[in-house]
């Protein structure tokens, strides 16, 4: 049942889904280089995004091919020098925006039961998140962090709880 509303509110509300993100993109200091794209590219890929969540769902595209798409994405953003930690603040981003956009369309009666999914789903995703970020953040920097790192780090963590860019 969930599923179902999902997939009618990726394919009713995918350009609002677009227009959100992409603002979430541009006014985030993790995602400076908006990954490379322009804001017409930035919205055509969100939209390939929520379209590639919505095909999963459906059943109509497999893991292994949403893997390849993604995968040769990674490729493209190497090849023009985007950070890797940018890139996954982005898919972050995108998710974030998808939990945030359910909530706001789901009917009064759903929205409890939406509201204690989420929630605990938040919190394990926020962990492997977190932890995903940081390793992309340890292998793109070299050696130990700094006493300037940790605060650093501390302040990317208060922006991961509040979904804001970190004041660093």
């Amino acid at each position: 049942m969930i599923t179902e509303k999902l997939i009618s509110m990726l394919e009713t509300q995918s350009d609002e889904l677009s227009a959100t993100w992409v603002e979430m993109l541009k006014g985030n200091e993790n995602t400076s280089s908006r990954l490379g794209f322009s804001d017409i590219e930035l919205k055509k890929f969100s939209q390939f995004v929520y379209e590639q969540l919505k095909l999963w769902l459906d059943w109509q595209t497999t893991s292994a091919e949403v893997a390849k798409l993604f995968w040769n994405f990674g490729v493209d953003r190497k090849q023009q020098s985007i950070d890797l930690a940018e890139v996954h603040y982005g898919i972050i981003l995108a998710r974030r925006n998808l939990y945030i956009n359910i909530l706001e369309k789901m009917g009064e009666e759903d929205v409890a039961d939406m509201q204690e999914l989420i929630a605990f789903t938040s919190r394990i995703t926020y962990f492997f998140d977190k932890i995903g970020y940081f390793v992309v953040k340890g292998y793109e920097g070299l050696g130990s962090p700094s006493e300037k790192d940790e605060a650093a780090l501390d302040g990317i963590l208060a922006a991961f709880r509040s979904g804001s860019s970190a004041d660093i």
